[in-house]
């Protein structure tokens, strides 16, 4: 039975939202254009990480971490404060999120007993270093495809999707113990990022998000075969 008076209201993500998928994948453009041309640092943090990754003695898996914190700090602090915010109120909670996350990588990787770990073979570094550096290297050309601007390259450590994912892989360094504790945040980013990117309708971007929530959660249980002995 019908009550008068009353109306119902049906609500959907997209009424959440206070932007369309235009003002969303122009943030790529214009952090692009604000950087320039700063983007060179996470080119090369990029290929340092995978060179470190593929090192993996004690003191490359502190480099690598570190560089992976300053990458939380930097997209945390940049594009989810300082650009998305404005738009979406709760990404400014993830820019702090991101800060204490490149915080807590930062002592991790500056105390944690690297050299009571074992060994990974030279195959299996291989693989993750220079397999890192691919992914890396062609995940931005997916912000690319969905705008169709060259300007709009989602790069690791400046943009949060491209940043949590390539985290992902080097949150392996650690024994699985501690690891769940530095995936958190990446799987309810991603949680968060792919309701977000499906709502606008860009799925090309989804794809990113989508990954991460795959593999960090392969990653909380997984552990890679090590090398029986050091090389």
């Amino acid at each position: 039975m019908a009550v008068m008076g009353t109306t119902w209201l049906s609500y959907s993500l997209a009424d959440f939202l206070m932007f369309g998928p235009e003002v969303f994948l122009r943030l790529f453009v214009r952090i692009n254009q604000d950087l320039w041309p700063w983007q060179g640092v996470a080119v090369v943090m990029v290929i340092a990480i995978g060179a470190l990754l593929v090192r993996g003695d004690a003191m490359a898996r502190r480099g690598a971490l570190l560089l992976v914190a300053v990458a939380w700090l930097w997209s945390g602090a940049g594009f989810l404060m300082h650009y998305y915010g404005p738009i979406n109120l709760p990404a400014i909670w993830f820019g702090w999120a991101f800060v204490l996350q490149g915080a807590l990588l930062t002592v991790a990787g500056l105390f944690w007993p690297w050299n009571a770990a074992t060994n990974r073979s030279i195959w299996s570094r291989w693989l993750m270093g220079t397999g890192w550096i691919v992914l890396m290297g062609l995940l931005p050309l997916l912000a690319v495809a969905q705008t169709g601007n060259g300007q709009a390259a989602a790069l690791f450590a400046v943009t949060p999707d491209v940043t949590a994912l390539g985290a992902v892989p080097c949150m392996l360094l650690f024994p699985r113990r501690v690891r769940w504790l530095f995936l958190l945040l990446p799987l309810i980013w991603s949680l968060f990022s792919v309701a977000t990117l499906w709502t606008l309708g860009t799925w090309v971007l989804a794809v990113i998000p989508g990954t991460t929530l795959v593999l960090a959660a392969m990653a909380c249980f997984v552990s890679p075969r090590q090398a029986r002995n050091p090389d």
